[in-house]
């Protein structure tokens, strides 16, 4: 018998063209991957606010005897003065109401420079008060302080020239915190007109100022 011959199965070409179609579809792929990548995002925002309370400044108040100035005062006023005779006067410094707390100082001077003035003695005492005028058997008046001695010596120092008769004195003025009432020390000042005072001392006036300080602590 003749042999038939097996039919040949035709051999299917992948053309150039179907693989270039699916690389560029890839190509084109990637390329829109990349666009998307690059492009910005919009994220949400928000925000708050915080406002601070009231910032009030503090006020220091130095009063004597309640005023801040005293132009009129009788302390220490004496007539007639002798040698051997004293004086003496209460003084009350006051931190005045909602004050901040302080130290303070005090400088004294005589208000001229003639033969009384530079003979006259002074002391200074704290925490206390004038006490009451004596009077011995020669009609020598004498007037003391009570509390304690921080200025003076055992025989009194002058106030001519100015002298510096307290330098930043803590108290209960500068301990006390900040309060609706009035904070106070008290001091005492004693004149005295020395036995050995001299005749030149006679028929002569004179007066004396205190002038106080007051220093923020620190």
């Amino acid at each position: 018998m003749a042999k038939h011959a097996a039919p040949r199965r035709r051999a299917t070409r992948r053309g150039p063209r179907r693989r270039t179609g699916r690389i560029r579809a890839f190509l084109t792929l990637g390329i829109v991957l990349g666009l998307g990548s690059v492009s910005t995002l919009a994220y949400w925002t928000d925000t708050a606010t915080i406002s601070s309370g009231t910032i009030q400044s503090g006020s220091l108040n130095l009063q004597i005897d309640g005023e801040e100035n005293v132009s009129s005062s009788t302390k220490l006023q004496i007539a007639n003065m002798i040698p051997g005779e004293s004086v003496a006067a209460t003084i009350r410094v006051d931190r005045a109401p909602n004050s901040i707390p302080f130290t303070y100082g005090a400088q004294a001077v005589t208000a001229n420079s003639n033969a009384l003035a530079t003979a006259l003695r002074f002391k200074v005492y704290v925490g206390g008060t004038a006490g009451a005028v004596t009077t011995n058997g020669n009609g020598v008046r004498s007037q003391g302080c009570g509390g304690t001695q921080i200025w003076g010596g055992a025989d009194g120092l002058t106030w001519t020239p100015q002298a510096a008769i307290i330098t930043d004195r803590a108290s209960a003025l500068s301990t006390t915190p900040v309060q609706a009432g009035v904070v106070s020390e008290y001091l005492c000042v004693q004149a005295i007109l020395p036995s050995a005072t001299g005749t030149g001392a006679q028929s002569l006036s004179t007066s004396a100022t205190l002038t106080f300080t007051a220093t923020q602590l620190s």
